[in-house]
């Protein structure tokens, strides 16, 4: 019990100095340049793989890379014609829109889609009871929660929810 009392002590400190660090650290973004260069990167990637996804059938009017195709032209199209809005926008010095991000918000939002992806990627190989009390057990860690009583909470209920899914219900979990 005080190994782990000392190993969350040494968490909280290693989060409470990054905290420091990027307290009101600000950063800004170009959601209207973003955008449309991320969607045109994503429209080209798109037609760089189908001929690895989709096979091409020879002699036919409609063949299964017909409407992905027309959806990437439009992908395409669409991003490249708010790229030129946006460019004409900074050619005639016309303000365009900028967000300031809290760069210590973002990061926390990224730890926790990175939570969630280790989630799923650990779902299959530790099964779903045990994935989801880990889970449980990092956000409250992440979310700096010290009551101890959480802890059972949040291991009780994935406990009892999986339960209920595999002998209730009699649904295979992973």
């Amino acid at each position: 019990m005080i190994r782990l009392r000392q190993l969350m002590q040494s968490i909280d400190a290693r989060f409470t100095h990054l905290g420091e660090k990027l307290e009101g650290k600000q950063m800004r973004f170009y959601p209207s340049l973003v955008g449309p260069i991320l969607f045109l990167l994503m429209g080209i990637a798109g037609f760089l793989i189908m001929p690895y996804q989709v096979k091409k059938q020879e002699g036919m009017a409609t063949t299964a890379r017909t409407f992905p195709s027309l959806l990437l032209w439009v992908i395409v199209g669409g991003a490249i014609l708010l790229l030129l809005q946006e460019i004409a926008k900074i050619i005639r010095k016309q303000p365009i829109q900028v967000v300031s991000l809290d760069l210590l918000t973002e990061i926390k939002a990224v730890v926790i889609l990175a939570l969630l992806v280790l989630y799923a990627l650990l779902i299959p190989v530790l099964g779903f009871i045990i994935t989801s009390i880990l889970f449980g057990i990092g956000m409250l860690v992440f979310f700096r929660i010290r009551k101890w009583n959480y802890y059972v909470i949040v291991t009780i209920a994935a406990l009892s929810i999986g339960l209920l899914f595999q002998v209730v219900l009699n649904v295979r979990l992973p």
